[in-house]
């Protein structure tokens, strides 16, 4: 799915800066959109709801998101991706702004909107800008810094708001929020260079993509797989303190522990993905299951908790780049780019929302360790179905039939020569 280089990159003396500023804007996008999570006992107590109620913090944003990043494909198909990008990481500090002084739950859910809208075109738009600004025989270095900030502001924004709400206030951590995206604009300012449109995407660049059978069953993973991931990551923090009884300094030590894990994963499972991409798909979501499996047991076992949290960190910082990928090999040559990007994050958020809401109605019928429990069964169904999916796609590719559907002649190709760059 590479693309020619753009005129974007003539312009920029220093690419890979620009690309970290891109990157600076995804990572403030994960911050805000998850801080809550940190945060949700302290956020819950002061605008007096319940825990399950404030997961909507998390599940709002997200629906908004899932609606916006194609939306924002269309009606931003003529706009400066320069110009793209730093708007909306500007309404990603607004929001956070304006959760920072929200006075009520009301309130506060109007801001979160606010940046759902964001987070809908920052995922997008970043990955295909990023891959823009650079030679094609490094797209895969740009669209992996993109990913890796994706991946350390995860890593960051639940400890550190743990911690923030635990020694000043909930509205604190929205405040630093606020802070690292207005940073984030400032230095987009300065250092990215224009960036024409070049995918002018329209409604029906999605119709091919929506009607392939291989696209939707492995669109269909992803959900499952993110949703599993935010079943149980939403009510992490109240998991480990009402269930696993750790304290918040401790809670927060364990949860730095696994974003350092989800690290590793991003770039370990970035580098085996040259060499198989089913392989690391297969492989990273049976460590979920394992992870999710052991984190729901434990429960009060200290010692298994921290090896489902392990397993867990290692698979989730691999798995959004992985599936990612799976999709485009399939879609090689046939999808519009940004159209499979849109869709991509479409989906991811949708499951974002679907996962914290039934979490959030499930922690308030059954208690918090049922969140572990919906994210261990959705983590399994997401596995079971890519395997069964790569074993029939592996029988088809031996023996072709006359009018399968999108993918299965694109499975042919040697999996080296179909690992695609992002746009």
């Amino acid at each position: 799915m590479s693309s020619p280089p753009s005129p974007a990159h003539s312009k920029s003396r220093h690419p890979l800066i620009s690309v970290i500023a891109i990157a600076l804007g995804s990572f403030s996008v994960v911050v805000a959109e998850f801080v809550p999570v940190g945060a949700l006992p302290q956020i819950s107590s002061g605008l007096g709801v319940g825990e399950g109620t404030a997961g909507l913090l998390v599940t709002l944003p997200a629906v908004v998101g899932a609606i916006a990043a194609p939306a924002a494909t269309v009606l931003m198909r003529h706009l400066d991706r320069r110009l793209a990008i730093i708007g909306l990481t500007a309404l990603i500090a607004i929001s956070c702004g304006l959760s920072a002084v929200a006075p009520d739950f009301t309130t506060m859910l109007l801001s979160r909107l606010l940046l759902g809208l964001s987070i809908g075109g920052v995922w997008a738009t970043s990955v295909s800008a990023a891959a823009r600004l650079v030679p094609a025989r490094i797209v895969h270095t740009a669209s992996s810094i993109v990913f890796g900030a994706i991946a350390v502001g995860s890593v960051v924004s639940v400890p550190s708001s743990s911690l923030i709400a635990a020694h000043l206030s909930w509205q604190a951590t929205f405040a630093g929020a606020a802070a690292v995206a207005v940073l984030a604009v400032l230095v987009q300012i300065v250092v990215i260079p224009k960036i024409p449109a070049a995918d002018r995407v329209t409604m029906a660049h999605f119709r091919p993509l929506l009607r392939s059978l291989p696209a939707n069953i492995i669109l269909l993973v992803v959900f499952l797989s993110v949703f599993a991931q935010f079943s149980g990551y939403t009510f992490i923090v109240p998991y480990l303190q009402d269930v696993t009884l750790l304290s918040a300094g401790a809670a927060s030590g364990l949860l730095l522990g696994y974003g350092a894990l989800t690290i590793v994963g991003n770039f370990g499972g970035g580098a085996l993905l040259g060499r198989s991409i089913r392989g690391t798909v297969a492989t990273t979501l049976v460590i979920s299951v394992a992870g999710f499996l052991a984190l729901s047991a434990g429960g009060t076992v200290t010692a298994l908790v921290c090896v489902g949290l392990a397993l867990w960190g290692l698979s989730w910082g691999n798995l959004p780049v992985a599936e990612q990928h799976w999709l485009y090999a399939f879609g090689q040559n046939k999808f519009s780019p940004e159209a499979v990007n849109a869709t991509f994050t479409s989906v991811v958020q949708a499951a974002v929302a679907a996962g914290s809401l039934l979490s959030g109605v499930a922690v308030n019928a059954a208690g918090i360790r049922s969140s572990a429990i919906l994210g261990t069964v959705a983590s399994g169904i997401a596995c079971l179905i890519a395997l069964v999916f790569m074993v029939a796609s592996a029988r088809r590719i031996t023996k072709p039939e006359p009018g399968v559907g999108v993918g299965v002649a694109e499975a042919a190709v040697p999996e080296e020569k179909r690992v695609a760059a992002v746009d």
